[in-house]
């Protein structure tokens, strides 16, 4: 791989991380992390039942769409898991 493609892949890497930790600590801000679980599944319903999400440039990538869709599971899943530790306290 040359440089400026390793660069960008990491750049685009570190940015989902950090999306990912900023999203984490939302949640457990939230002072009813259930509600903030079916406020995730109605957007996750609405994305794919009305406009879409992406850009218009990107709305005709397959391999995106799954992508995204990989990523809202893993994102339901991490809800689902900081709501039943909320509820263990």
């Amino acid at each position: 791989m040359d440089r400026p493609t390793e660069e960008a892949l990491c750049d685009l890497q570190a940015q989902v991380s950090v999306l990912r930790m900023a999203l984490r600590a939302l949640i457990r801000m939230h002072p009813d992390p259930d509600a903030c679980l079916a406020a995730w599944r109605m957007t996750i319903a609405d994305a794919a039942s009305g406009p879409a999400v992406l850009p218009l440039y990107m709305r005709g990538s397959d391999y995106v769409n799954e992508r995204c869709g990989v990523f809202a599971e893993d994102w339901t899943a991490e809800l689902v898991e900081q709501a039943i530790a909320c509820k263990a306290k």
